[in-house]
């Protein structure tokens, strides 16, 4: 398959880790032929449990044996086919299912206690959610008030906590040990995103801030780390391994307010302050909510994602879309809201330990923003916004309900 970026020869050296790990570093980034890329996982899908309520940019997490789920946004545009499922609105619901006895369902959580909204970012510390930021389309329309939610005692417990040094959403946030790591996001206004900087100007690169949050300090708040020299981004997939944050693909806002996708990914250490430049994306079709992406220590799952026409470079460029994204093919009646939507269910996996890219079971749906959490050789997957599905015969719509489950298998793919 010719691509539309130049490929140039792909020369790799070898590089050990404090854990003894060998890890290809390619002398150029150009992104693998993508008919060429191996099947490295494979999924079992099943149907989970399903959410009360549709939605989309929810936040999902694993903590203390439950799966947590809070915030997000429902179009309505589907309540005409699925009376009562899908309201139109911003959340700050939450809602608790517990992995041990996943039939009874999902139980009602205290709610978050800032302004509904969608597109928080979090992640889990020592059995603590800490979520912060997100959008909605009333004023102060993108924010930064944290909460940090606890389980103890059988009793859900809310707290603030000191907040974020500018508004911001879609932030791809995850912890190493005690430290929470906030990497770019967006800002927003009511008139339209901003990546390359806040809506104020003030914020340079935005969308290339590396911000970080000692749980163990609160008092001190978020402080600055080194700025990813990459493209400004949001959405990204964001993921730690070994002590290590890696970074992969996402979607970035044009001076024009337009989207673009973002292929290129890094590799951050926190000792050195370093970033280093990994493999471009094997296609520009990205795009991934803030969410628990690891499996096995190794592979960062990337399901989905959108193909916006262009592509942003780390120096500002601007180049041509580039691969061919997969979709489902479709059986059943559509809602004629979605005819002419185009999301994607390809489900493409980055190796940490060969620097390489390689593919997973194709999702059962179109999607982009799939939010997802493993959990040893499981793994739940939530639709961000898909063009409509049917599952076993039941419709699912624009920003669903349905959850998705997977058993997950290491193919001999080396």
């Amino acid at each position: 398959m010719k691509l539309l970026i130049p490929l140039a020869p792909l020369v790799c050296v070898l590089t050990v880790l404090e854990t003894g790990t060998t890890f290809a570093t390619p002398v150029s980034p150009a992104p693998q032929e993508q008919a060429d890329l191996k099947q490295m996982l494979k999924f079992t899908w099943s149907a989970g449990t399903h959410l009360p309520q549709g939605m989309q940019d929810n936040h999902v997490a694993f903590m203390d044996g439950w799966l947590v789920n809070m915030l997000g946004f429902c179009s309505g545009a589907d309540k005409d086919w699925k009376p009562g499922v899908y309201t139109r609105g911003f959340f700050n619901t939450a809602w608790g299912l517990d992995l041990t006895n996943e039939g009874a369902g999902w139980v009602a959580l205290p709610d978050f206690p800032g302004a509904k909204r969608q597109a928080g970012q979090g992640a889990v510390v020592d059995g603590a959610l800490y979520l912060w930021g997100g959008f909605s389309y009333e004023e102060p329309y993108t924010y930064t008030d944290g909460y940090r939610l606890s389980h103890k005692d059988g009793v859900w417990i809310w707290e603030p906590l000191p907040p974020l040094p500018s508004p911001t959403c879609w932030a791809g946030t995850v912890a190493i040990a005690t430290k929470i790591y906030a990497m770019g996001g967006a800002d927003y206004d009511a008139q339209r995103f901003y990546c390359l900087e806040d809506r104020t100007g003030t914020v340079k690169r935005l969308g290339a801030r590396l911000i970080v949050f000692d749980t163990e300090n609160p008092a001190a708040g978020w402080v600055a780390e080194s700025t990813c020299p990459g493209t400004p981004r949001c959405l990204t997939g964001v993921a730690a391994i070994d002590g290590k944050l890696y970074v992969i693909g996402g979607v970035t806002m044009l001076e024009s307010g337009a989207y673009a996708n973002v292929v290129d990914g890094w590799r951050y250490d926190p000792s050195t302050k370093a970033w280093e430049r990994l493999r471009d994306q094997p296609i520009s079709a990205s795009g991934s909510s803030s969410s628990s992406i690891v499996y096995k220590n190794r592979y960062i799952l990337l399901p989905a994602g959108y193909q916006y026409g262009p592509v942003l470079r780390p120096d500002g460029s601007e180049v041509p879309a580039y691969g061919t994204p997969e979709t489902v093919e479709r059986t059943w009646k559509q809602h004629p809201t979605f005819k002419t939507t185009h999301y994607y269910n390809h489900h493409y996996v980055y190796d940490t330990k060969t620097n390489t890219y390689g593919r997973a079971t194709s999702l059962p749906y179109d999607d982009v923003a799939s939010i997802t959490v493993v959990r040893g050789d499981t793994v739940y997957m939530f639709p961000g916004e898909t063009g409509g599905f049917e599952w076993k015969g039941e419709y699912f719509g624009h920003h669903p309900e349905f959850v998705l489950k997977g058993v997950i298998e290491e193919l001999p793919w080396e």
